[in-house]
């Protein structure tokens, strides 16, 4: 019974160590970071202070660096790291000039999804 308890607690301490954002996975992300880019009219809105598209894409690509290592798909980027604060925990939002405002989740994902499949 002692092997299978250190098997599973061996198991459970390796899973994270198991995420790695493969290149595919990357590329989809390079990709909308790429399209987010080119919305030069976007108002990107972190903690309450609104940071432009260019700033946007810098702190994604930040945080990308920094968890890379810890998601496996773009979408999980978009869930767990790009729609929030990490340290306060407060969504993003967008704003477009004409548009309703709209959470950073609700739009990376349309925007991942207008990106398409792309190769690595």
């Amino acid at each position: 019974m002692k092997k299978y308890i250190i098997a599973l607690c061996t198991l459970l301490l390796a899973l994270p160590a198991l995420a790695k954002l493969n290149s595919h996975e990357e590329a989809r992300i390079n990709a909308m970071l790429q399209a987010l880019s080119k919305k030069q009219t976007l108002i990107f809105v972190r903690n309450g202070s609104e940071h432009n598209c260019e700033e946007a894409v810098s702190h994604l690509r930040l945080k990308l660096g920094n968890t890379k290592n810890r998601i496996d798909t773009a979408e999980q980027f978009i869930d767990k790291v790009a729609s929030s604060s990490s340290i306060t925990g407060k969504p993003y939002l967008v704003k477009i000039p004409g548009q309703p405002d709209e959470t950073a989740k609700s739009f990376l994902d349309k925007l991942l999804k207008e990106t398409g499949d792309v190769k690595p």
